[in-house]
């Protein structure tokens, strides 16, 4: 989430403004609320990944099981930790943005948002996500209560079309930032990777 190759302390404020009107939680909440409801989860243990953010248990209207649970960043691991007794074994806690662990459908749903202003290290970052979708199953291949079938992972990429779609054409250079960055979207989809702009598709994730 970089703009002009900057980030660390100078990450720009309108990516984080971004991120939070992508906020899974608060989408659900405001477009759903009609057929889902929110509850904020209570962990049973300690947790070891120390997160002041919140994760929320998701439930239907009028319904009394939990249809999963939604996170993010190091609240991940709390949930994996305490839904499936998984411990990252990794030497790098990757992050993600948003998680949803649909528990009616076995299924662990990453989301990574990007952000973009200007060119930069992003538009290689992006051919990346693959790789994270092969960590983040071989997390939950780590799985053994119930045998199989193992939990499985979706990836998706969430962009801002201002930038990824619609952004400032190269000096002299007759092409839309769609058509610039279509072998990007191209080879992500070709890996099972879900891309979005701006808003999420809730059938991607069951609902």
């Amino acid at each position: 989430m970089k703009t002009g190759g900057t980030g660390g302390a100078h990450t720009n404020q309108t990516g984080l403004k971004f991120e939070k009107q992508t906020d899974l939680a608060f989408r659900i909440n405001k477009e759903l609320s009609n057929k889902y409801f929110l509850k904020p989860h209570i962990f049973k243990n300690n947790n070891k990944n120390k997160s002041k953010l919140l994760s929320f248990d998701l439930y239907r209207i009028n319904g009394t099981k939990r249809i999963g649970i939604i996170s993010k960043k190091k609240q991940f691991y709390n949930v994996l930790s305490e839904t499936y007794g998984i411990e990252n074994k990794d030497h790098k806690n990757w992050e993600p943005d948003e998680a949803f662990f649909n528990e009616e459908r076995n299924t662990v749903f990453i989301v990574e948002k990007k952000w973009q202003s200007h060119t930069g290290s992003a538009d290689e970052k992006v051919l990346g996500f693959v790789n994270k979708r092969r960590i983040y199953q071989s997390m939950l291949n780590n799985y053994i209560k119930n045998g199989e079938p193992k939990p499985s992972v979706e990836f998706s990429a969430l962009f801002n079309s201002s930038w990824w779609l619609h952004g400032a054409k190269k000096a002299n250079v007759n092409i839309s930032n769609e058509q610039r960055y279509q072998d990007y979207f191209d080879s992500l989809r070709s890996d099972g990777i879900k891309i979005f702009f701006d808003n999420y598709d809730y059938w991607w994730f069951g609902l």
